[in-house]
């Protein structure tokens, strides 16, 4: 045999070994432009990667975040996310709680989708720390009277759940591809393995659904447990964070679901994807009524601290807080309405209002939060009753000041690049979610 034709069964036998992983694991069903995707999430993990690296070699100095603004991009997508991820395990437990058997088929994307935000909302945390020593120091010397060490012992332990929620459902799928564990379920036989599958998936929903109410519970009391800063300290904030979760968790579960159906079987699943507007809808009415009161107590009190964070809301950060009310308002109408949920683009273009909603609500705790400075000094026969004492920077400015007493928070390109590391990492689990959705089975 020549070289020649050696080196081609030798390329041959290589295409096909890939062919059988890319079979196996399922990622021969995606679309070219599906698979473009999936090569943008291992760039966009790679990038954020080599920036992150850059991050730790020059530390947070590279970011916009200063110390009189702690938290920035990093801790808003973070709980973000957090919220996404609570969502999709709500909507997938109450499949098997509730018996909400139109969205059965989609059951694995939910919790494929809450395994991606929560992987990511996680990393997001280490990201934020700053410095490997800070990563180490929370491992080996927990203060556990810091919410912040309460919140990554409920992650690690939500990330454990939704993990054996998607190893549960994804059995059967796997089983029959030949991949993950299914050496120990060879003997079984198909129909064993679906009534097993089917049994843990609704037992680890037991413990999967209230767990991702605590989840955000606690990532909420992370904000509101800071008696210092105005817009945070409030019971209303916890209960609110879990109204924007259900919604901006439902609106990306509806989303990935249609991707993964796409159109030839929008009418086949037509129930599920108006059951999940109106879940969204539901949850939306919730957050309102919460953010009604919030503003009419505040309204309503006139002190001078509450009177600055109005100035801060409406007149400072009116525009992007303007939006994080309109946009998600606009969705809400949209899903009550019964033609438009009907119809694939407005179920896709109110998902994606919810989902930027739900970012700048996020975006929207910490500009009003850390711009309201909750050191004053009062100064007899001073022409105002307190004075806000300025903040060290920690840096001299370039007209040689080196304290504020506001800062304008913008993120560097730097905290942008980084940011694609977890955002990349849960875009390439998403895209394997599209398939856990098997036509021929789930219609």
């Amino acid at each position: 045999m020549s070289r020649r034709t050696t080196s081609h069964v030798k390329g041959a036998q290589q295409v096909s070994s890939q062919g059988k992983i890319l079979s196996k694991l399922g990622l021969r069903t995606l679309t070219p432009a599906k698979r473009a995707l999936l090569a943008l999430s291992l760039a966009m993990c790679a990038i954020g990667f080599i920036a992150w690296m850059y991050q730790l070699d020059h530390g947070l100095a590279v970011t916009g975040m200063r110390n009189s603004f702690t938290w920035g991009l990093y801790i808003a997508i973070f709980a973000f996310m957090v919220g996404a991820a609570a969502g999709g395990m709500i909507v997938s437990s109450s499949i098997y709680l509730f018996k909400l058997d139109v969205l059965k088929p989609f059951a694995r994307i939910a919790s494929l989708s809450a395994f991606a935000c929560i992987l990511g909302a996680g990393l997001m945390i280490i990201l934020d720390l700053g410095s490997i020593n800070h990563i180490v120091n929370i491992l080996t010397s927990a203060n556990f009277r810091s919410p912040l060490v309460w919140d990554i012992c409920v992650i690690t332990g939500y990330l454990i759940i939704t993990a054996l929620s998607v190893i549960f459902q994804m059995l059967p799928s796997w089983k029959r591809r030949g991949i993950f564990g299914s050496a120990v379920i060879q003997v079984w036989s198909e129909q064993k393995t679906v009534d097993f599958s089917a049994t843990w998936s609704r037992r680890v929903a037991l413990v999967g659904l209230p767990f991702a109410v605590l989840i955000h519970t606690v990532t909420a009391l992370i904000f509101a447990t800071q008696a210092a800063r105005e817009w945070w300290h409030t019971a209303i904030l916890p209960p609110d964070f879990i109204a924007m979760a259900v919604a901006s968790g439902s609106a990306l579960v509806l989303m990935v679901c249609m991707v993964a159906s796409g159109k030839q079987r929008l009418e086949d699943h037509r129930l599920a994807f108006a059951l999940m507007a109106r879940m969204v809808a539901g949850a939306l009415t919730v957050h309102f009524f919460f953010t009604a009161i919030e503003l009419l107590m505040n309204i309503w009190t006139g002190s001078a601290e509450t009177t600055e964070l109005m100035h801060l809301l409406f007149v400072e950060y009116g525009p992007f807080y303007s939006s994080e009310l309109v946009l998600p308002l606009i969705a809400l109408m949209m899903f009550f309405n019964k033609r438009i949920v009907q119809k694939r683009a407005g179920l896709f273009i109110g998902s994606i209002l919810v989902i930027v909603g739900a970012f700048v609500h996020r975006m929207m705790l910490l500009y009003p939060g850390f711009n309201m400075f909750p050191l004053s000094l009062n100064v007899p026969a001073a022409a105002q009753d307190a004075w806000t004492v300025p903040i060290a920077i920690g840096e001299i400015q370039p007209d040689g000041s080196v304290f504020t007493s506001f800062w304008h928070y913008l993120p560097t390109s730097v905290e942008y690049c980084v940011v694609l590391l977890p955002l990349g990492l849960t875009l390439f689990i998403l895209l394997y979610a599209n398939t856990a959705y098997n036509p021929k089975r789930d219609t």
